[in-house]
């Protein structure tokens, strides 16, 4: 298998998503020792997982000098994700006064967070917050591969964080909010008619007062909708308008663009809090979409053809390799890895009467 061009390079510095993955791990073998193995493992899988954890395990060394610094635990968390991307570990702020280190890395976060939450942070949108009432301090929430977690919130809602998902909820006295940067969750919101409840992904916005819906932010620049229960308002970030879903009802909202609203048989939807995934006439495109997180590769199907073939079936999330190779032996798909980990399906020609 040829190996990434920026394999060859020992002094760059990992990508983004491994230095996520890194932190991940360094921060859960901190909160439960018996992790270690996990984390030595992931380390050995190639040298920039080596760096990776290297300078993950120097950042978390970096935030070990603010623990008396009053920071939420979302900051925390973000913060140490920007602490690699500034370069912070290789400036002398190491050897600075413990405030300084602390502004220093609050100034990073800064820059580095969603812009719904970024936008919270201007002068107009804190004195609007501070009319308001006070505001309740973000929190982080997230799970690795393999996990699935359940939240309950202050205001009564509670939050199912799929499989490699992260997301930050702010509440202030007129609102909720939610980012959702990473992964896939289902949301059953409590009625609050003087908060409305919204969760922004991507350029993606949904808003409700209470019902239970799942927002999942896919590949590129799509975030995907499904409504279980209740009603839900989409629209686009720069959009005022927002598109209404009812029962069953899914959409997607791809570069900034609202798509057609479909339906979807509610089995399929949020079926992964069991550990399955439901397709009942999924298409074939879509199914190899929702099978992707739960197996060890990613996806490219731009050579697959009709791929809007129907796909049904019961798969078990932690077998996604097994049922990604039963979906391609029963559509006479091929598949090469390439790179890493990147999996190029192709469709064979189809077979000749005989």
């Amino acid at each position: 298998m040829p190996e990434l061009g920026g394999e060859a390079v020992n002094n760059q510095e990992p990508d983004k998503r491994l230095q996520r993955e890194a932190f991940d791990l360094v921060v859960a073998v901190y909160d439960d020792p018996k992790r270690r193995p996990e984390l030595d493992a992931w380390r050995k899988q190639s040298p920039a997982h080596a760096r990776a954890a290297m300078q993950a395990e120097a950042d978390w060394e970096v935030l070990g000098q603010v623990d008396d610094v009053p920071l939420s635990r979302f900051d925390t968390l973000n913060l140490a994700i920007q602490v690699r991307l500034a370069r912070l570990a290789q400036s002398p702020l190491r050897l600075a006064p413990t405030l300084g280190v602390a502004m220093a890395l609050v100034a990073a976060v800064y820059l580095g967070l969603e812009p719904a939450f970024r936008s919270q942070l201007q002068p107009d949108a804190v004195a609007a917050r501070a009319e308001a009432g006070p505001t309740v301090s973000p929190e982080s929430y997230r799970t690795g591969r393999g996990q699935q977690r359940t939240v309950s919130l202050d205001d009564g809602s509670e939050v199912w964080l799929d499989w490699s998902t992260e997301l930050t909820v702010s509440m202030t006295a007129s609102e909720r909010r939610v980012a959702l940067l990473r992964g896939k969750a289902l949301f059953s919101v409590a009625p609050d008619p003087d908060r409305p409840f919204s969760v922004a992904s991507e350029s993606a916005v949904a808003t409700v007062l209470g019902t239970q819906f799942v927002v999942h932010r896919l590949g590129g620049q799509a975030v995907e909708v499904e409504v279980l229960e209740g009603a839900v308002g989409v629209r686009a970030e720069d959009e005022q308008v927002a598109t209404r879903l009812g029962v069953a009802d899914v959409v997607r909202v791809t570069d900034g663009e609202v798509g057609r609203v479909k339906t979807r048989p509610l089995a399929e939807i949020g079926a992964w809090r069991e550990g399955i995934l439901v397709f009942e006439q999924r298409p074939l495109i879509e199914a190899l979409e929702a099978l992707q997180p739960y197996t060890s590769y990613q996806i490219d199907a731009s050579y697959v053809f009709d791929s809007n073939r129907p796909v049904s079936g019961t798969f078990v999330l932690s077998k996604g390799d097994d049922a990604l190779l039963a979906v391609m032996q029963s559509y006479r798909l091929t598949g090469e890895v390439q790179g890493r980990n990147t999996l190029v399906l192709r469709s064979l020609a189809p077979e000749r009467p005989r």
